[in-house]
């Protein structure tokens, strides 16, 4: 057995889980930024995110090649793709450890992502829909005229005003 391309495996492993974390924490970064309505800060953040996630998706397709490699090294076949919780039962001490604890942080920070990452999506479209909503109520958007019937008596629809142009008074 090879033990550098175990080694070399557990290297990529260890940089994919940095810049997880990193993205973790430009995430955690942009919810503070979010609530402080810290524009330029949030467009740095967005940037570094992108950043971050365009350096994970490189370094995807190489994990994948360390990990296919290590896969045959040890004689697993490579279809099904192998994980890497497969690769643990078969890499020597204490690398099986490294492996297995990369793979559980990794779960883990993938979920933290996930999450963070709704929550501030569910943050941002409440806010839009506060400042929208408080545009209609200044500009009077929102008004109905007139009381549902028409002058037969028989039932009508209520029509959305628009107002003509806003008051500088507003």
């Amino acid at each position: 057995m090879d033990i550098k391309i175990v080694q070399n495996l557990c290297d990529i492993l260890d940089g994919h889980l940095e810049r997880y974390q990193a993205l973790v924490d430009y995430v955690a970064q942009e919810k503070k930024y979010l609530l402080e309505q810290d524009l330029e800060g949030l467009f740095t953040s967005s940037r570094m995110k992108e950043e971050l996630a365009m350096e994970i998706q490189t370094n995807i397709n190489v994990l994948i090649d360390s990990i296919n490699e290590t896969a045959l090294m040890v004689g697993l076949p490579l279809d099904p793709q192998p994980l890497l919780a497969d690769l643990v039962r078969h890499v020597p001490k204490p690398f099986d450890n490294r492996i297995n604890d990369g793979s559980i942080k990794l779960e883990r920070l993938k979920n933290i992502i996930l999450r963070e990452n709704e929550a501030n999506r569910h943050f941002v479209e409440e806010a839009i829909r506060m400042v929208n909503e408080s545009i209609s109520i200044l500009t009077g958007a929102n008004q109905l005229k007139g009381d549902g019937y028409n002058k037969d008596g028989s039932k009508g629809e209520k029509k959305l005003s628009l107002p003509v142009k806003l008051s500088k008074a507003v």
